[in-house]
């Protein structure tokens, strides 16, 4: 089956599936294509036949992937991520070390490793180009199998099969509890987290690591999670709301130091067990990297090296 199916899928049904996954109308994908409507339910229904599988539920409002259509969607946009990125991988070979690389992280590794070697590269190499993206790990996990993202840093999350990850250690993310510098509650007192429980909590989303760590903290010191927290995403959000509010967070230490360093939050006096551990640097095993994907990697890597024999030496 899979001899005959590399010859009989078509570019345009790659199109389609990812198109239906952005606007879940035959018609409107269709549309979006400059397709007519036959033709894509053509085109659906002969790759439907050639993978032996039905990948959506029609209904009166649209189309619903079924499971093998998640699979199906996820493989046409890696496809077609790399087919996009051939022309400018060949070009990076005719010319060197250039290209296009495109990094995710999040945001516990920016201010000690990303930055500083994003900064030197464009110095040392301005013809490679580079897209950032900041988010959580289980949005670097979805990104870099669809071949969105050519590196990853941040932690494997749960459903993702360690066999299709290459996955090395870089750093560890250890956390601090945090408030605005200028909270009202919290000037002149002594605190431990039983008193800062009681307190209004910013906590990162489910299901990300972060999120898990903070229970887990709690959990350890047999404390409940604070009532009522607000539930963010983002890490300026969360630096933004604790300026402006007497709420407190957890937040990990590169990030804190950050922006104490600014005087827009303090880092209060409570001890945390570290329960996070380290991040990761994290590519898809199957797909080979361009030189400048594995140079960005290598200098990744390199400052890594250098952040831990640092601490090394202050200890």
């Amino acid at each position: 089956m899979m001899d005959t199916l590399i010859f009989r899928l078509k570019f345009r049904q790659l199109l389609l599936l990812r198109q239906i996954s952005i606007e879940p109308s035959l018609n409107r994908a269709a549309r979006s294509l400059n397709l007519s409507q036959p033709t894509a339910s053509k085109l659906l229904q002969d790759m439907e036949t050639d993978l032996e599988a039905q990948l959506f539920e029609r209904h009166a409002h649209g189309l619903t992937p079924t499971g093998a259509g998640l699979v199906a969607i996820r493989h046409a946009e890696q496809i077609l991520a790399d087919l996009g990125r051939l022309r400018h991988d060949l070009q990076a070979v005719k010319r060197g070390l250039s290209g296009t690389v495109r990094i995710g992280a999040i945001g516990a590794a920016l201010h000690d490793l990303v930055t500083p070697v994003l900064s030197d590269l464009a110095q040392s190499h301005p013809e490679i180009n580079v897209t950032l993206q900041v988010t959580t790990s289980d949005d670097l996990m979805e990104m870099l199998q669809a071949g969105r993202i050519d590196l990853a840093l941040g932690r494997p999350v749960e459903g993702v099969s360690p066999g299709l990850l290459m996955v090395e250690e870089m750093a560890p993310e250890p956390l601090h509890v945090v408030a605005g510098a200028q909270n009202p509650l919290l000037q002149g007192q002594t605190f431990t987290l039983e008193t800062l429980s009681a307190l209004r909590w910013i906590v990162p989303v489910r299901p990300s690591p972060m999120r898990k760590a903070v229970e887990a903290i709690f959990t350890m010191a047999r404390l409940p999670l604070p009532e009522h927290p607000i539930e963010v995403s983002s890490i300026l959000a969360t630096i933004d709301l604790l300026a402006q509010s007497d709420m407190v967070s957890a937040l990990p230490g590169s990030v804190c130091a950050l922006f104490a360093g600014s005087g827009m939050v303090r880092i209060l006096p409570v001890s945390l067990p570290d329960v996070i551990g380290p991040y990761f640097l994290m590519r898809m095993r199957e797909r080979n990297m361009t030189p400048a994907v594995a140079h960005l990697a290598r200098q990744l890597r390199e400052r890594a090296i250098g952040l831990s024999d640092s601490a090394i030496q202050e200890v």
